[in-house]
């Protein structure tokens, strides 16, 4: 069984420079075929710090949405033709849907990118989830997992287990850091136990511990909507912590695969996108060619990218006596 962890990031380099977002616009307004993925809660919802005593039901959650302009530059940025727009998530369908899920033309992936929803078409309210086969009796996972999560929110005041359709975490972002963390310990020894059996692995992120099946990543998500639509000339790519590293190396073998084929097609119409941007929210370790201060910065690029004005630094919108936020990424 693999276990990912933060401290997995280690070998990474930390991100070269930061992200000069007037060359972002320049190279946006010139491309003809652009691609747009963003991470959610961290990217376009802001995180609060760990240690926030907000007690939570067992399987509960808290609904989130991005601060208001930033919806409005995702619903014109979705509104061109010229783009694809993704927002690739940890979260449920659920969630997702209900904060930016009647976005028009907006496609969704949840649970980290084991379930995706094509772009939503004009007039329609409902969406359709694609779940990915990757492998894993499931059911069985759950059953085993479960009983010993539940038992370890009952210890923790504040934590709580989240379900999507292709991983199961337990949450202990809400919890006094120090006993939240102990038990996670505790809790990685017992789950590395009791599901050794199965294809699946262990990823802790920040006050969160999930299981997921071994083949789960975002980048699946991200080659997947990516072989379904024609070859961009632009990418952007945006994310803040280690479950988003799988996106930006995809960009990457995406863009090496067309070289190569062009290479080897010579003189053929085989082409390589010419502007691609991988972004991480915050300067630290990442695969990512550049980065970002904050959740606020990336609302910025959004919306100058929409071609409105950006937020005023500290806008009300950030405010975070105002946004309730969810745990995952």
């Amino acid at each position: 069984m693999k276990m990912d962890t933060l401290q997995s990031t280690s070998n990474l380099h930390v991100s070269a420079a930061p992200l000069d977002t007037d060359a972002v616009i320049e190279a946006y307004n010139v491309s003809k075929r652009r691609v747009i993925f963003v991470d959610f809660n961290g990217t376009i919802v802001m995180k609060e710090p760990t240690g926030k005593y907000h007690k939570r039901e067992m399987l509960g959650t808290v609904g989130n949405k991005p601060p208001q302009e930033t919806i409005k530059a995702l619903s014109k940025l979705c509104a061109d033709e010229r783009n694809v727009v993704y927002v690739v998530s940890g979260d449920t369908e659920n969630n997702i849907e209900n904060a930016i899920g009647g976005i028009e033309g907006l496609g969704l992936a949840s649970g980290n990118g084991g379930s995706i929803s094509l772009p939503l078409e004009s007039g329609k309210v409902e969406r359709k989830w694609h779940n990915s086969n990757l492998g894993v009796d499931w059911d069985a996972v759950k059953n085993i997992a479960l009983p010993i999560l539940s038992k370890y929110t009952a210890r923790a005041n504040g934590s709580y287990v989240k379900l999507t359709s292709s991983s199961i975490g337990w949450s202990y972002y809400s919890c006094d850091p120090e006993w939240g963390s102990l038990l996670a310990s505790h809790l990685v020894v017992e789950m590395e136990n009791e599901l050794h059996g199965f294809d699946i692995r262990l990823v802790t992120l920040k006050g969160v511990i999930e299981v997921v099946p071994r083949k789960l990543n975002k980048g699946l998500a991200v080659k997947e909507i990516l072989r379904n639509s024609d070859l961009p000339d632009f990418i952007l790519c945006m994310g803040d912590d280690v479950s988003d590293e799988k996106m930006f190396t995809s960009v990457f073998s995406l863009i090496a695969q067309s070289s190569a084929e062009k290479v080897i097609n010579s003189g053929g119409d085989t082409s390589v996108p010419n502007y691609a941007f991988t972004v991480t929210v915050g300067k630290k370790p990442s695969n990512a060619s550049y980065y970002l201060g904050n959740a606020e910065d990336v609302a910025n690029l959004l919306i100058k990218m929409s071609g409105d004005q950006a937020l005023r630094k500290g806008s009300k919108s950030w405010d975070m006596d105002d946004i309730t936020q969810s745990m995952f990424a």
